[in-house]
């Protein structure tokens, strides 16, 4: 059994899904507008915090310290909410003006950057879960929970397989960071680890900046070659080709996949990061 990157960004779903429950429960109950609705929102709060604890202890026990990016301006946030009574949070939220609704906004704003990089938060828990060296662990998420690298990291206890993807996975979820080539993590981006972002069939992909435009090409190319393919493939279900026309659709056939093996061979690296895991014993 594994532990995979879908399990781990599924709790920071989970745990947008108790934030969203909560506020709703609550601004039924100020409002006194309907105990049925009340109630089901309690049950669905219950059953998204019995799953975020069942998650959170599957996550530790393969040595994972989850946290989310900037974990400590979050808890510092809901810190300074719990000073305010439900009642003025929902106030605040509906006149979207003062102290609480520009903490609940500055809240928000973090809590949906690492919403939508969640994956990428998995695979970079993943592999600071793998360094064999404490010291360097321990620092590598506090970067994580600061939000970004305020000191010199030497990355004992990593080998390259992490030391290669830890400044690219860094990025994507907002923190600057470079590796140097005698094995230190620095703040700020280095111009060879940068990445493009490209979204693919609805999902978010990254590649090298170098090899942007040849995806670039090849995702144009597709969008050109596919309403082709289609129209000739529903043509052939209804009338007989002749010689030509199969022809003619055979090798629209054979382009069409020659750009799609292409786009794996240009996405290879990051599909193999879609692979992370830890096995559970």
């Amino acid at each position: 059994m594994e532990l995979a990157v879908k399990d781990i960004a599924e709790l920071v779903e989970l745990d947008r899904k108790r934030i969203e429950l909560e506020l709703k429960r609550s601004y039924l109950q100020l409002n006194k507008n309907d105990e049925d609705s009340v109630n089901a929102l309690s049950k669905s709060l219950a059953e998204v915090n019995s799953s975020i604890k069942d998650r959170a202890s599957k996550i530790e026990k393969v040595g994972i310290n989850f946290c989310l990016v900037c974990q400590e301006k979050i808890s510092d946030i809901n810190s300074k909410l719990s000073t305010f009574s439900i009642s003025d949070q929902v106030d605040a939220l509906t006149a979207k003006e003062g102290e609480v609704y520009e903490l609940l906004k500055e809240r928000g704003t973090l809590l949906k950057k690492n919403f939508e990089e969640r994956e990428n938060l998995a695979k970079l828990l993943i592999l600071i879960s793998q360094v064999t060296a404490a010291d360097t662990k321990y620092r590598l998420t506090e970067v994580v929970k600061r939000g970004g690298v305020r000191e010199t990291i030497i990355l004992e206890g990593c080998g390259s397989a992490i030391t290669g993807k830890l400044a690219a996975l860094f990025g994507r979820t907002g923190i600057a960071a470079s590796v140097s080539k005698d094995g230190k993590l620095l703040t700020g981006h280095a111009t060879e680890t940068t990445e493009i972002p490209f979204v693919i069939a609805n999902k978010k992909v990254w590649v090298a900046a170098g090899s942007a435009h040849r995806l670039t090409d090849n995702l144009s190319n597709i969008d050109k070659l596919s309403p082709q393919l289609q129209w000739k493939n529903a043509q052939r279900q209804i009338m007989v080709f002749s010689e030509t026309e199969e022809a003619e659709f055979v090798d629209l056939q054979r382009k069409y996949l020659e750009l799609l093996r292409e786009q794996d061979e240009i996405l290879k690296e990051f599909k193999e990061e879609e692979k992370l895991a830890i096995k559970v014993s």
